[in-house]
C-alpha cells in the first residue's frame, strides 16, 4: 500500500518519512466502514481508530481499540487482504516475521506449535473487532477473514 499522503522531501527531492508516519496505515474497508469514515491503524501504538469525517472537514474519532503487539501483527494482513481471506501463511509470515517461502516451511515442519501460536493471536482480536462490528471468521484449511457482523449482532454505541 502506498502512504504517499504521508511522505515529505528532502532538500533533494528524496522521499523521507518519518517513523512516526510510517506508524500510520489508513485503510480502505469498503463495505466494513461508512464512506464518510476513515479506518487508521497505529503500528507503534498497536491502536486502531476509526474516524468520522464530517462536511466541514474535521475528524472526529467514532472508536478506538488497542490491541496486543501479536493481535496487531496478524491483524495488519487480515485487513489488507480484505474482502478476501488471508491465508495461514501470509498471518504466520507476519506473526513471525518471516519470508512467506519459510512461513510455509514451518507449517510443514510444525504444523501444530505453528497453527497453536497463529490461534492464540487471532484469539486476541474478536472482543475488539466487535466494537466497530467485525468477526473474524475462520475459513477451514486455508486462513482466517474479517466480516460484517450480522446487524443484530452489532453492539449499540452508547453516548
Amino acid at each position: 500500500m502506498n502512504n504517499s499522503a504521508y511522505e515529505a522531501q528532502d532538500g533533494e527531492g528524496h522521499a523521507v518519512t518519518s517513523d512516526h508516519q510510517k506508524a500510520l496505515l489508513p485503510l480502505t474497508l469498503e463495505g466494513l466502514i461508512p464512506a464518510n469514515h476513515e479506518f487508521v491503524l497505529n503500528l507503534a501504538l498497536h491502536t486502531a481508530t476509526l474516524l468520522d469525517n464530517t462536511p466541514e472537514g474535521k475528524q472526529t474519532i467514532v472508536e478506538q481499540q488497542k490491541f496486543s503487539p501479536n493481535g496487531m501483527l496478524v491483524l495488519v494482513p487480515l485487513l489488507q487482504a480484505y474482502p478476501k481471506y488471508c491465508r495461514h501463511e501470509d498471518l504466520i509470515a507476519s506473526l513471525f516475521s518471516l519470508p512467506l517461502d519459510e512461513a510455509y516451511q514451518q507449517m510443514r515442519v510444525m504444523p501444530s506449535p505453528t497453527i497453536r501460536a497463529l490461534r492464540r493471536a487471532i484469539s486476541s482480536l474478536p472482543a475488539r473487532l466487535r466494537v466497530f462490528g467485525w468477526r473474524v471468521r475462520s475459513i477451514r484449511g486455508a486462513g482466517y477473514l474479517i466480516e460484517a457482523l450480522p446487524a443484530e449482532q452489532v453492539p449499540v454505541a452508547t453516548p
